[in-house]
């Protein structure tokens, strides 16, 4: 039997955000001001959603031992995220994004990464090995080759989140998803990474491929799609209030493998997912609202969608 439900390879993030008329351009200079210093970071954010959401989720991070290296863990434990297998080193600065947010809610983002880079193969072999899956981002090959191949002989599932920052992600697409079990994409990282758009034939193709479980591309306002080996369905954003669009990829991938792990259709996954990350953006900061299971069905049963499955 194993302990945790996931573990989500990667470290939290101090998000400093500044509201802006609008985003600057080119040799530009708009004047804002900062109204927030919030925890975020990709992984870590979808962790802190699933916690909420009862999975059994531990993080497989680094921090330093500064006073962001206890926002940050103060977070985690906040959100029922396990925090064993996090690292402590002295004199690592935590990983910062600046974020602009416009007068529409939209964003524009600066990510400064801190230069660790290396991971406990101790820690990593005992938490992969203790789960049910592992949630990581394949930006670094290497770490997540011998992480997922780790995964595999452990029979421990492995979920990617694939985003068009991913340096190189073009030419590793292939042994990125022949070592995945489910593949989530944003719409730019699906085209950077495969040079098409993600129509129906081309995700089935895909699924078949790399035998996927499932294969999912969020496409902002214009909704999501997704297909596995029965179904190809799709479900367009709900109507909100826009406040900060920052984290609801974030929101809905962690919602999505809740969904996953407790056996909904991939049609309920993609609705009640896609809620979750409706509410986020109503709010400031990446976890401005990470909302409870019952919450996400509240506000499911206002906007006329019936919930049916799940457990």
């Amino acid at each position: 039997m194993k302990k945790f439900d996931v573990v989500a390879v990667g470290s939290g993030t101090v998000d400093l955000i500044f509201k802006v008329p609008r985003l600057p351009g080119n040799d530009d200079k708009v004047v804002g001001r900062k109204i927030a210093e919030l925890v975020g970071g990709t992984v870590a954010n979808s962790a802190c959603v699933m916690g909420k959401l009862g999975v059994k989720v531990t993080s497989l991070s680094t921090v330093g031992n500064d006073h962001y290296a206890n926002m940050i863990i103060d977070d985690f434990h906040k959100n029922n995220v396990d925090t064993r297998f996090i690292q402590y080193k002295k004199g690592v600065d935590a990983n910062m994004a600046i974020i602009f947010i416009d007068d529409t809610g939209e964003k524009a983002l600066v990510y400064a990464p801190n230069n660790e880079t290396e991971t406990s193969m101790v820690q990593a072999k005992e938490a992969i090995s203790n789960s049910k899956a592992v949630y990581i981002m394949p930006a670094q090959l290497e770490k997540f080759r011998v992480l997922a191949r780790y995964a595999k002989e452990k029979n421990t599932e492995v979920i990617v989140d694939i985003e068009s920052h991913i340096k190189n992600s073009h030419e590793n697409i292939d042994e990125i998803l022949s070592l995945s079990d489910i593949a989530i994409f944003n719409k730019e990282g699906f085209r950077s990474s495969l040079k098409k758009e993600p129509e129906r034939k081309f995700l089935r193709e895909l699924v078949e491929i790399f035998n996927l479980k499932s294969i999912v591309v969020t496409c902002g306002s214009n909704g999501v799609v997704a297909c596995n080996g029965n179904s190809h369905v799709s479900h367009p954003s709900y109507k909100v209030p826009v406040v900060d669009t920052t984290g609801a990829g974030d929101t809905f991938n962690g919602a999505f493998i809740y969904c996953y792990l407790n056996d909904y259709d991939l049609d309920e996954a993609i609705k009640f997912a896609s809620a979750a990350a409706a509410i986020n953006i109503s709010w400031t900061g990446a976890r401005g609202k990470i909302s409870t299971r019952d919450e996400i069905e509240a506000f499911i049963a206002s906007n006329n969608y019936q919930l049916s499955g799940g457990s």
